[in-house]
């Protein structure tokens, strides 16, 4: 059975259980109103009683009475206040607030049949009045008295409460069906986040379901997408060294031609290369992969170490360190180290000679924030946003500058310490490399 009309059916019932319950007890302690209700003859009884033996006196109502008896089965007495038979009535017994003659004087009457005994007080301008009512046994729950207006209002109760059961259920399950679409659609690799709009608008735990569910989706979106797009582009990145080595295969295989050391040393290059294409793209995999645990480290010896080891690799090129930021984060040190080494082998391979590389380290804000900024030909405004991405190139980049992925690897990298990483032009005409970790972790 689905949710929804288990959901329905629980609801319902134990509204109805309860609403029944509660009227059964309530009719219980008050049958009478049950047996008016179920003999709508007896409602203007006691007036129409009354007011026939005060206008039309004693033998009228008398009548009256007995004209009640043969057609409704119903018995009745009249007393005054002080408990005084008025009118000889249709009971056969005096009631039992009413005067009881010695055992010896009565005289044998056939009882009342069996039945419902009712002790109503009346009251109107002339006097007050006891009146003892005996209903016959059949008459009591007769179903074919039973009014029209009692069983609407019991239908009408009922489909109400269906009705809203009905509205509470859908309320309740329809979002969590469109959570299973949402769901079923990022399963089969796209996923379409339209639908979730009304349901992340709810202020209760649903919408707060649903809203995390979009998150997660987006960033599982992303992801596959960003993998597709990574294999794409490794697949075209690999076809080139291939194609050369296999060219190079083939033209060393001929029988007719001598070893050529030259051939050789360009395949051995080749080789070089994909090797090192190789490598990074096993690096860039490693920093999605959360296997690895953090641990505390310290970001001023870090950024000492990687200047210091850049400016060792080239000596002709000044690097400039300055400002400190004390912080301690939780994160991966090696990981960390190498997107700054990455950013710096950047600004070094694109400085001039005898250039400077300024790495300024300011903590003043919120965030810490660590600049890397060359003196080199500088990039074109619209390529700052593409640089992060995999296998980007800029137009006039030598062939031999890199396959595009160091960028993207130390942007990983650093999105994994809850940091970003951005460009923008150098006022020196160079690129300046950004970036920005959160000071909460220290």
């Amino acid at each position: 059975m689905r949710l929804f009309w288990k959901v329905f059916a629980v609801l319902w019932l134990a509204t109805l259980l309860v609403g029944g319950s509660g009227f059964l007890v309530s009719r219980a302690l008050q049958q009478d109103w049950l047996l008016l209700q179920l003999n709508p003859q007896l409602r203007d009884f006691a007036a129409q009683l009354t007011s026939t033996y005060e206008h039309e006196g004693a033998v009228a109502a008398q009548d009256w009475l007995e004209q009640q008896r043969r057609q409704h089965r119903i018995r009745a007495r009249l007393f005054d206040a002080s408990a005084t038979s008025l009118l000889p009535g249709t009971l056969p017994r005096l009631p039992r607030f009413g005067p009881q003659p010695p055992p010896s004087a009565r005289h044998p009457e056939p009882p009342p049949p069996r039945g419902r005994l009712l002790q109503l007080s009346w009251q109107t301008d002339q006097q007050d009045y006891l009146i003892t009512v005996h209903i016959a046994e059949p008459n009591l729950w007769n179903a074919e008295r039973a009014p029209i207006g009692l069983v609407l209002n019991i239908a009408l109760g009922m489909g109400l409460l269906a009705l809203l059961s009905l509205l509470l259920s859908r309320y309740l399950t329809a979002p969590l069906r469109q959570l299973g679409l949402a769901a079923q659609s990022l399963g089969h690799g796209r996923f379409e986040g339209a639908p979730l709009a009304r349901i992340n608008q709810r202020r209760d735990e649903i919408g707060d379901l649903s809203r995390q569910f979009g998150l997660m989706a987006e960033q599982v979106q992303n992801l596959l997408d960003s993998q597709q797009q990574l294999m794409r582009d490794i697949s075209h990145e690999l076809r080139s060294p291939l194609a050369r080595l296999r060219i190079g295969l083939a033209l060393g295989s001929q029988p007719d031609r001598a070893a050529d050391a030259a051939l050789w040393q360009r395949l051995d290059r080749e080789c070089d290369r994909l090797d090192r294409l190789i490598d990074a793209i096993l690096t860039l995999s490693r920093l999605d992969s959360q296997a690895e645990p953090a641990q505390t480290f310290a970001l001023d010896p870090l950024l000492r170490r990687v200047v210091e080891d850049a400016q060792f690799a080239t000596p002709e090129l000044t690097i400039n360190l300055q400002g400190a930021s004390q912080l301690q984060l939780s994160g991966w040190p090696e990981q960390l180290a190498s997107a700054i080494d990455n950013l710096l082998r950047n600004a070094q391979r694109f400085s001039p000679p005898e250039g400077q590389i300024r790495v300024q380290v300011d903590a003043a804000a919120a965030h810490c924030e660590i600049s890397i900024e060359d003196e080199g030909s500088g990039v074109a405004e619209p390529w700052l946003s593409k640089l992060s991405e995999p296998f980007v190139r800029v137009p006039g980049q030598p062939a031999d500058s890199g396959y595009g992925l160091g960028l993207t690897i130390a942007a990983r990298a650093i999105a994994r310490h809850n940091g970003t990483l951005r460009f923008d032009c150098a006022p020196q005409r160079g690129l300046r490399a950004i970036i920005r970790l959160p000071k909460g972790q220290n």
